[in-house]
Formats: structure tokens, C-alpha cells, sequence
């Protein structure tokens, strides 16, 4: 299996190529590297997609790439055309700093800009965690542009609590020192972060899928844009008011399905309980003994709950 592009890489984005396609190889997976140019200041996205039938957005979490929805890619290319891209500052997406652009608004503007330079007008989409949030943001603000929604793993946006790790970020001095500080150097080193925030089980996690995370890091700007993110999401108390999107969540009236892992890091599934059953169209799928990123854990149970729903085999009609 193949990861395939068109474009000239930089020496760093090489070996970035090269740890994503053999992470394409290990799972067996056929995509496609590229690029779109949006407006500033988006810049230059990049993102992968494979397969073939209606569109499917998948939108990662806060430090993931687009390289997470890999070990999804077999079952989702069988009923859709995935776009997976890596948001600015991310992967091989231009560095942008989020103290400038703010989130709430640019988190959904990038991708509807995304959309149109893709072709596509209506589409599935699937977010998890932060990329949860842009997904539920995108179906409050343009709800014409998304006809099923899956958030899968606790997304963003339904509380304005978060753990007490996260919060010391905000920490004058000492917030910048943990976050150098926690910056993985080898797969051994991610290994254990992910296991710490990610999943309960990380037995079906390879070392494959780890490295394109560990060569990221040391892209132009990646670290920079990732830590003003997290500058302006929250605050030692907790994420910032304009984060929280429940009064539109429960207005939401596109068909939705939440997978909420019991053993989740950032939130448990009683915070995202009470807003789903005031939604007009949406399910709960509760998945024992799963963390933050669900699909990773051993076996197939949070892949089949996301894929059958989008593609209409299964909830909310």
C-alpha cells in the first residue's frame, strides 16, 4: 500500500512523508498527499484522501495530524471519499498563530474555505476531540453544509472544565516549561503519553503510527502554533467562555451520533449525556473500557459505531 504525492517536499516535510507512508503501509492504506492554498491566514493545508463515494470530513484533535484516521481509512473508504486535512499549524499545514486568528470563528472558517477548494458543498462529517468541536461549530454556523455528524471521543465545547494537567498550562513561567518539558523525543516517550491522555489499551497502537507525531514536531513552527493554540483556548479556570457550545448543540437538527469512551481523560460520557438527549436527532453509543480516542483501543467496536452511523446503516435517520 502506497502514499502518494505530487508536490516537492522540503527535507523536513521528506521525512515526515516518510514516516506517514509507512504508517499507510502498516495499516494498508492507499492515499493521497496534497495541498490547497486558502486564504490568509490558512495558507497552505495539507491533508489526505482516499477512497471513493460521497465526501467524508474528518477532523482531528488539539496535537494530532490527519495521520490519526488512518487505522480508520479501510472501513470509511468503503462508503466515502475521505478528506482528512491537518489543521493549520499541524502536519504539513502552514504554522499560524492562534493568539492573532482566536479559534471559535477560524476553526470553522478554514474548513468551510477547505470545502469549497475540494469541491465539496454537503458533507459527512467526523471530529474528535478539538476536531470534535470544529465539527459541532460548523454544524451550528452552516448546518446546509453537513447532512450526518459523528463526534467520536468526548468532543470540545460541552463543558468548560478541563483536567487539572491542561489547566497548569496557563501557568506563567511554569506553563511554557511543561509544555517543552512533555515534548516527546522518541516512540518510547509518545508511547507513554498517549497511553496517559489517548487510550486504556494501547496494544493495537504501533510504533508506525507514533512516528509521524515524533517527526512533526520538529516541522517549521509546529510547536509555536500548537502552544498559542493552547494559549487561547483557556485559562487556569478552564476553557474560555466562547468555547462552550451547548446552547447550540442542543439546537443542532442534523443527524448525530456521539461514541464516548467511559474512560475518557477530558470529559466522562455524564458530561455529554444531558446535552444530547435535548438534541432533536442524535444517539449516544457508550463504549466500556475506552479512552479519549476510542478507535484505537483493541478491536473494532468505536469504528463500526462511527462508520455505520455515517453511512446511514444505523441511528438517527
Amino acid at each position: 500500500m502506497t502514499l502518494q504525492y505530487d508536490h516537492e517536499p522540503s527535507a523536513e516535510a521528506r521525512r515526515y512523508l516518510d514516516a506517514l507512508a509507512a504508517a499507510c503501509g502498516h495499516y494498508e492504506v492507499d492515499a493521497e498527499s496534497k495541498y490547497v492554498t486558502l486564504p490568509d491566514p490558512a495558507g497552505r493545508v495539507h491533508y489526505l484522501t482516499a477512497g471513493e463515494g460521497p465526501p467524508l470530513l474528518a477532523l482531528h484533535g488539539l496535537g494530532a495530524t490527519a495521520t490519526c484516521w488512518l487505522p480508520m481509512f479501510d472501513a470509511l473508504t468503503d462508503h466515502f471519499t475521505v478528506y482528512a486535512p491537518d489543521r493549520p499549524g499541524r502536519g504539513l499545514s502552514t504554522a499560524v498563530d492562534y493568539r492573532e486568528t482566536g479559534f471559535r470563528e477560524f476553526g470553522v472558517e478554514y474548513v468551510t474555505d477547505f470545502l469549497d477548494s475540494v469541491g465539496v458543498g454537503e458533507t459527512a462529517v467526523l471530529g474528535n476531540s478539538l476536531g470534535g468541536f470544529q465539527s459541532l461549530a460548523l454544524t451550528i454556523d452552516y448546518p446546509e453544509r453537513v447532512d450526518r455528524l459523528c463526534a467520536i471521543g468526548a468532543p470540545a465545547g460541552l463543558s468548560q472544565d478541563v483536567p487539572v494537567f491542561f489547566r497548569l498550562f496557563d501557568l506563567p513561567v511554569v506553563g511554557r516549561w511543561l509544555f517543552d518539558y512533555f515534548e516527546s523525543e522518541t516512540v518510547s516517550d509518545a508511547r507513554e503519553e498517549f497511553r496517559r491522555i489517548n487510550v486504556e489499551d494501547d496494544s493495537a497502537v504501533p510504533d508506525a503510527y507514533l512516528r509521524p507525531g515524533l517527526v512533526g514536531e520538529d516541522l517549521p513552527g509546529q510547536r509555536e502554533s500548537l502552544w498559542s493554540l493552547m494559549k487561547s483556548l483557556g485559562s487556569v479556570r478552564g476553557t474560555r467562555p466562547q468555547f462552550d457550545l451547548r446552547e447550540g448543540v442542543r439546537a443542532i437538527e442534523t443527524p448525530t451520533r456521539f461514541v464516548w469512551g467511559t474512560e475518557d481523560y477530558f470529559w466522562p460520557p455524564s458530561v455529554g449525556r444531558p446535552v444530547v438527549s435535548a438534541m432533536a436527532n442524535a444517539d449516544f453509543v457508550t463504549l466500556h473500557d475506552h479512552g479519549h480516542m476510542p478507535w484505537l483501543e483493541p478491536g473494532d467496536e468505536a469504528t463500526e459505531a462511527a462508520v455505520d452511523f455515517l453511512a446511514g446503516e444505523v441511528g438517527p435517520p
